[in-house]
């Protein structure tokens, strides 16, 4: 999963020492929900510059700054200096839960696992309010990231318009057009790594190739393949749908990605082929690998299995990738928080949808943690919390399926 801060800072308090610092803090907020880290660094930083004159009462006030200096820090990756914040903000208010929180955020992104669950273990014990629920989810995710350094794997997601997509410019406003549209779509990039030889897959590369090829080159990963779930444009690109489709560029995708490294393949189910053929044609075919056939069921790749597996519904061909049997890549069939993907879209079939969520998929272990191919509101799920929420196996509530035709 991807290690990103994000959460919003805490609000300022109206016990701020003085009119300057709380106004000084308000707009380092502003900054940050507005993407500015940098900015809202030194902000927060300019407040500690002003404490000096500071008293013991004005602590708890100290503490909450360097938390937001820390969670700032979390968005542009300087995770020790976030983790120095937190630990700072710990030192200035022991009895509150938001240093512990961010201590556990920063050493989670520093991939430092049982350290991250005991911060956040301090966290809970100290939290009162509603809170606890959104720290339980950083506890599943570092359990969850653990388990995967164990196999000696890294699943990791760039969020269109969060992660990958952001970089807007007023000398290329066509292309910040697109980028809005895929904060709007909110599709997930999935890079599969092997930790010990730092061989990496790519699925679904769309919406920023540059963005997604300089973030694993800043990992230390080497790309080695591709793997497409299905053709639609926001997991491949192309030319966008209307009305973007009046505009005279394309989505960033898998024929920009196969150009820049040309010695890598693109594992697609075979009925997909012929649609990405036709909504990017300058793709050879021989740098398209039909999965599914007698040789290539799987692809294998250090300590990373990977088996293909046909889940036709919300397309023909779509597919999904289990992972070592025990993680997997689902695409758009199946979405989390008890939602499959549309079957009403061009090579939707509800039919094969219902069979795909009913025995294919809902035949597996209750324990395979499943990432969608959209933040549609989480980015993780388990095959057992999809089971109860009506959208896998017998049931199928959340598929609105009923017993008869």
């Amino acid at each position: 999963m991807v290690s990103s801060t994000t959460t919003l800072p805490s609000p300022i308090p109206p016990s701020a020492p003085d009119e300057k610092a709380y106004k000084v803090a308000l707009k380092a907020n502003d900054f940050f929900e507005r993407g500015l880290y940098n900015e809202a660094i030194a902000s927060y930083t300019r407040i500690m510059q002003l404490s000096k004159g500071y008293s013991e009462k004005d602590h708890e006030f100290l503490a909450l700054i360097h938390c937001n200096r820390s969670a700032s820090y979390g968005k542009i990756k300087e995770y020790e200096k976030a983790r120095l914040d937190a630990v700072r903000a710990i030192d200035l208010a022991a009895s509150s839960s938001k240093g512990y929180f961010r201590h556990g955020e920063a050493l989670l992104n520093l991939r430092r696992f049982d350290e991250a669950l005991e911060a956040f273990k301090m966290a809970m014990d100290k939290e009162e309010t509603d809170k606890i629920k959104e720290i339980s989810a950083f506890v599943a995710k570092t359990l969850i990231e653990r388990d995967n350094a164990r196999m000696g794997i890294r699943v990791i997601q760039l969020v269109a318009g969060q992660d990958i997509a952001i970089a807007k410019s007023v000398l290329n406003p066509i292309q910040s057009k697109l980028y809005e549209f895929a904060a709007h779509m909110k599709n997930i990039v999935h890079i599969i790594a092997d930790t010990t030889t730092k061989k990496c897959i790519i699925v679904d590369a769309c919406w920023d190739i540059e963005g997604i090829l300089r973030f694993i080159e800043e990992e230390g990963y080497t790309v080695v393949a591709t793997v497409v779930t299905h053709y639609h444009f926001d997991h491949i690109g192309g030319s966008p749908p209307a009305p973007y489709d009046t505009l005279p560029i394309k989505i960033s995708g898998l024929s920009s990605l196969l150009k820049k490294i040309p010695h890598i393949k693109a594992y697609i189910h075979p009925l997909e082929i012929p649609f990405i053929q036709q909504t990017n044609p300058s793709i050879k075919f021989n740098r398209l690998v039909p999965t599914l056939t007698d040789i290539t069921k799987n692809l294998n790749i250090g300590k990373m299995q990977i088996e293909f597996l046909h889940t036709p519904g919300h397309t023909p061909g779509s597919q999904s990738l289990l992972i070592n049997k025990s993680r997997l890549i689902a695409g758009d069939t199946l979405l989390c928080g008890g939602h499959c993907g549309r079957t009403d879209l061009p090579g939707g079939n509800r039919k094969a949808m219902e069979n795909t969520l009913r025995y294919v998929l809902g035949g597996l272990d209750n324990r395979i943690i499943v990432y969608p191919g959209h933040h549609y509101g989480s980015t993780w799920s388990t095959i057992g919390i999809e089971r109860e929420n009506g959208c896998l196996g017998d049931e199928l509530v959340g598929f609105g399926m009923e017993t008869t035709n």
